[in-house]
């Protein structure tokens, strides 16, 4: 009975991995063509590239089930880790060896298009922080938007609560969700920073101090 099941489930999976890829590209359709925001740097414009990219095929949500089969590979795997990080091993070695990973994994044109230039480039070891961004583009471009909210000294549920509404008022009109993470750190002083999007807003006497200390040098 079990063989027989397994079997039938089998005989399905070819379907349903059709039906859900089908599902995901019409649910592309329905999202920006262009990046909803601008990121810089390195792993910033493949990123921005990735997303255009993936835009033009109708292939947005497959390439995210791609980087996070790939994330959680990475995180069982210490090998992959340990080859996408050694810089030790020839760029033409990791094109190669990263275009039969994610060929057997079944991945997006787009998707294995982006690493091989990566590997080439010297950059996969980037790789980590390009589906980082990624996430960060695909959620804004379904309306969300994540805020990470620093203090030097703990928040209590009023002040959140107040920022978060100060975050909405400022926000796009097509932001529907928004998540906060409040971290503490110390060495702020006093004050928040507020980084949101490819936004970064800088309440914090440091900034302040080290502000005074630039205009005093130069007065000097």
């Amino acid at each position: 009975m079990l063989s027989a099941l397994t079997a039938t489930s089998k005989a399905f999976r070819p379907a349903l991995r059709t039906a859900v890829g089908t599902t995901r590209r019409a649910m592309s359709t329905t999202l920006p063509m262009e990046p909803p925001i601008r990121l810089f740097g390195t792993a910033g414009r493949y990123a921005n590239a990735l997303y255009t990219a993936a835009a033009k095929k109708g292939a947005l949500l497959d390439v995210e089930a791609d980087l996070k089969l790939f994330t959680q590979t990475v995180a069982v795997n210490d090998a992959l880790r340990n080859f996408v990080l050694d810089p030790s091993i020839a760029r033409t070695a990791k094109a190669n060896g990263i275009t039969s990973i994610l060929e057997a994994a079944k991945a997006e044109e787009v998707t294995k298009n982006t690493f091989v230039v990566m590997a080439e480039g010297g950059r996969l070891g980037d790789i980590f922080k390009v589906i980082e961004l990624y996430s960060e583009l695909l959620a804004s471009a379904k309306g969300e938007m994540s805020a990470v909210i620093k203090s030097a000294t703990p928040l209590d549920a009023a002040d959140i609560s107040e920022i978060e509404d100060f975050l909405k008022e400022q926000l796009d009109v097509n932001v529907t969700k928004l998540s906060t993470t409040v971290v503490v750190d110390p060495a702020l002083i006093s004050g928040i920073t507020i980084e949101c999007g490819d936004s970064f807003i800088d309440l914090s006497v440091a900034t302040e101090l080290k502000k005074l200390h630039t205009l005093l040098s130069d007065g000097l």
